[in-house]
């Protein structure tokens, strides 16, 4: 037979015709076809960024650039993916002649030229976050921590910490102070540890991703001919989302324009600068032309995603920061609703009015991944998640683990279920292994001695048998009295649940979570609003009762990809894992001061605006409807009772005639209903949006309370 024939086509090289007059806004074509030298593009949300970048690396080719002499930056992976694609496809050059990636992904590239000045070979290892936490368990070592007698933050914690002093340039004794007061007393530790972990990695011939910034710019910074001969080579530098470099990441693109006659264009929006918690640096891009100068600023204003209402809220919002790029986005869009404002009484009944108006929008057409419940913490979002899985709405969490699965949670319960059905092995290990010095030899010599105890008083008794303690290594003697007094606790609340929760915290595991996790403020906020949601239930079997119960509806919903086309989930996300997103339909939850504003923020320089910037990022997300709703009544917990929150300022500061106000009112009682009472409630202008027939507010839980973010 005969073989068939195939032949390969050879592409030609030749670049599309691109009309850039015809494809770009005139504000687009404007920052498109400029000039040399700096250039800073301030891109409001939704206005068409990415396109703007795509076509100045498609401008630059079309005027005789070379490929390989434009450096394109950005912060993610799929961003960078996302963007390379992009211009592959405008454009049809071949991605490998474009120098386009993240910040670290090209400083390996660039490392692995030239490290061997610094002493490294071009075969050197990346270090990612496990490797860096067990070269960090091995520097603990060999300086000789004696971590037996309290407790030593982890490697994870130090990794934090390290690389937030070396993004920051924030000394790191004087970071312990500020951000992990809890550790003062290990302060020379700490700094020795850091200094040896420095020693480890070169001898390792070894970098961190931090190193992968730093040493690349070290090596531009120490060597002026290498740097003139990048900044030749690379004649056109374009970074993404500049408002959230750090400082070495701004000198870096700095020292390569140096050689190339400024050629430098920096494209972010200032507005949406959220994550100086990272080390994000606001003054790189409020800053710009100060250190660049002669800089030509453009502004892409007109904006394709939201209504003009919506704009119209989040200009007036932004519009009370006073450090900013003044701008003003319009809409191309039609006209929609106004943004509603909803006051509710409770967090339970915040909850009803979110899952309730889900179920209007559904029905009346808008798909359920095109809406999204956004927070300013993950900690605000409980009594919604409870309320969705209660109603078989199917959702997901962006960027985190549900409530009840989330590591801090399970510790915390597992102390309880182990008093109440002490045969629960899995808990009792799981409460055990908390404890300072108790391993896994230990943890199987108690549970041998204790499985006889079917009862929580039996239980106890056998506990504090002296014989049994006595058997325990004398490390972990310590960690066991701690384990039996925090038994001894709960075993007096069994008809008190949030009694329950708050011994398990003053009984160790507060000061635990202190040193174990990284973000150890926003996993107490969540222990904290737990047991608000534990008073609820007038004993401890039927609090976990209701969370075993929650668990299998975690595992009954449906999943994103799964199940008809409609039935994809609601997302639920934290502003700042929202960001660079957007839905038909979003609703921002719990805008109370305290939490957005959060607290702490306020403590800090800059922190309400940064905090003003986190309100306008959530408010932008949304295309068609903007829901935004607070509480009004906290909730109390232990000794104290129920109290008054204020709206967040950022609520009270725009003008009302931009908002909508809706009244809410809980739907009657069976007793009370008249048949026209059962028509499904209708949310509108001058209607009060309700709960649902089937919604008693008596079940729902209660969740509020600011909290950082995972």
């Amino acid at each position: 037979m005969a073989a068939r024939r195939f032949v390969l086509q050879r592409r030609s090289g030749h670049r599309p015709e691109v009309d850039f007059k015809a494809d770009l806004n005139e504000q687009q074509h404007a920052a498109v076809t400029c000039g040399d030298g700096p250039k800073l593009i301030i891109a409001g949300a939704g206005t068409g960024k990415t396109r703007t970048l795509t076509y100045r690396v498609g401008w630059l080719l079309s005027q005789g650039v070379a490929a390989e002499n434009i450096l394109l930056v950005t912060f993610t992976n799929k961003a960078a993916r996302e963007m390379v694609e992009r211009v592959r496809t405008l454009t049809r050059v071949d991605n490998a002649r474009l120098w386009g990636g993240t910040f670290h992904s090209v400083g390996a590239r660039f490392l692995r030229r030239h490290g061997s000045a610094l002493g490294y070979t071009e075969s050197f290892s990346i270090l990612d976050a496990s490797d860096q936490r067990d070269l960090l368990r091995l520097c603990v070592t060999d300086v000789g921590v004696n971590v037996t007698g309290r407790r030593f933050p982890t490697p994870k914690v130090l990794g934090s910490l390290i690389s937030l002093h070396t993004n920051t340039r924030v000394a790191l004794e004087d970071l312990v102070v500020e951000r992990y007061p809890q550790f003062v007393d290990w302060e020379e530790a700490i700094l020795a540890i850091a200094q040896r972990y420095v020693t480890r990695k070169r001898e390792a011939n070894a970098m961190d991703y931090d190193d992968l910034l730093t040493l690349w710019l070290k090596l531009l910074q120490d060597d002026g001919e290498l740097r003139a001969r990048y900044g030749q080579r690379l004649r056109h530098i374009l970074v993404d989302e500049y408002q959230d470099t750090n400082i070495v990441q701004g000198e870096i693109v700095e020292a390569l324009a140096e050689g190339n006659g400024g050629n430098l264009m920096a494209v972010g929006d200032d507005c949406q600068s959220i994550y100086a918690f990272r080390g994000a640096h606001y003054d790189n891009i409020l800053r710009f032309p100060e250190r660049n100068p002669g800089t030509e600023i453009f502004k892409l204003e007109v904006n394709y995603r939201s209504t003009p209402e919506i704009l119209a809220l989040t200009n007036a919002s932004i519009a009370c920061n006073a450090d900013q790029y003044q701008k003003e986005l319009s809409a191309e869009r039609d006209t929609g609703m106004l943004p509603a404002l909803i006051p509710c009484n409770y967090p339970d009944q915040e909850a009803g009015f979110v899952v309730e108006r889900i179920l209007q929008l559904r029905d009346e057409g808008t798909p359920l991944r095109e809406i999204a419940i956004l927070y300013r913490a993950h900690s605000h979002r409980l009594t919604v998640e409870t309320s969705l899985l209660r109603a078989d709405i199917p959702y997901e969490v962006r960027g985190g683990l549900r409530f009840f699965e989330q590591a801090h949670v399970k510790d915390v319960t597992a102390h309880l279920r182990v008093v109440l059905n002490p045969r629960d092995e899995v808990a009792f290990r799981r409460a055990l292994l908390l404890q300072q010095g108790i391993g896994n030899v230990t943890a199987n010599r108690l549970w041998e001695s204790l499985v006889a105890a079917t009862e929580p008083e039996q239980f106890l008794q056998a506990l504090e048998t002296t014989d049994l303690a006595e058997k325990l290594p004398s490390r972990a003697r310590a960690g066991w009295q701690s384990f039996v007094a925090t038994a001894r606790s709960v075993v007096e609340c069994l008809n008190a649940p949030e009694a329950a929760v708050q011994s398990v915290m003053e009984g160790g595991y507060e000061a635990l979570a202190r040193v174990q996790f990284t973000n150890f403020e926003s996993r107490l906020e969540d222990l904290e609003q737990l047991a608000i949601f534990a008073a609820q239930y007038d004993t401890l079997a039927a609090f976990l009762e209701e969370l075993v119960l929650l668990g299998e509806m975690y595992g009954q919903d449906v999943k994103a990809g799964g199940g008809e086309e409609d039935e994809r989930p609601v997302v639920l996300s934290t502003v700042h894992q929202s960001k660079g997103l957007e839905w038909d339909a979003v609703f921002f939850v719990h805008l109370v001061e305290g939490a957005l504003p959060s607290q702490r923020a306020l403590a800090e320089r800059g922190g309400e605006e940064e905090e003003r910037r986190i309100f306008y990022v959530g408010t932008t997300r949304a295309r068609n409807e903007l829901y935004l709703s607070y509480p009004i009544v906290r909730p109390g917990s232990g000794m104290a009772g129920a109290l008054l929150q204020q709206p967040s300022r950022f609520l009270q500061e725009i003008p009302t005639r931009l908002m909508e106000p809706w009244e809410i009112f809980d739907a009657p009682t069976s007793q009370e209903r008249s048949p026209a009472s059962r028509q499904r409630p209708q949310a509108g202008a001058g209607a009060g949006a309700s709960a649902g027939d089937d919604w008693d507010p008596n079940v729902d839980p209660v969740w509020d309370d600011d909290s950082y973010f995972d």
